[in-house]
């Protein structure tokens, strides 16, 4: 049986993501721009969002991404399709980023811009799990 090209280019597409080796750093702090409202998972019950705070320090070890982000700690991987994903909890309460790491201009410190959702999700003593997706947009702003 002969594969055509769109058949072989959509098997191609569905590989799994590696951690990047060959991507821009995407370490130094960035001015984070939230959309207008986040978007509650359990259909508008949760009154809980995510902490909008204006600016993240990442910081960077090969494809391993930290960052402290209202007193708590994330750690992820910065991936081969430019998807950076952190996530941490503390207690009850747990945040998950996950955003595309977009290069901008040349040369290897080039600018960088995250494009993703913020994820705050809590478990409280009572009730249902809650969780709010919030959209931003950050810029890289030094390094």
């Amino acid at each position: 049986m002969r594969l055509t090209p769109i058949i072989g280019l959509l098997i191609l597409g569905c590989s799994s993501a590696l951690p990047c080796r060959t991507c821009p750093p995407v370490d130094g702090v960035y001015a984070v721009s939230w959309d207008d409202a986040g978007v509650a998972g359990d259909g508008g019950a949760c009154t809980v969002s995510g902490p909008r705070v204006p600016e993240w320090t990442l910081a960077q070890r090969d494809t391993q991404v930290t960052s402290t982000i209202a007193g708590v700690n994330l750690g992820g991987t910065l991936y081969d399709s430019y998807d950076l994903v952190l996530s941490g909890s503390e207690g009850t309460l747990s945040y998950r980023l996950r955003a595309l790491t977009i290069p901008q201009g040349s040369g290897a410190d080039a600018g960088i811009r995250l494009q993703g959702t913020f994820t705050t999700r809590t478990l409280p003593a009572t009730g249902d799990p809650c969780e709010v997706n919030e959209a931003f947009t950050a810029q890289r702003t030094s390094r």
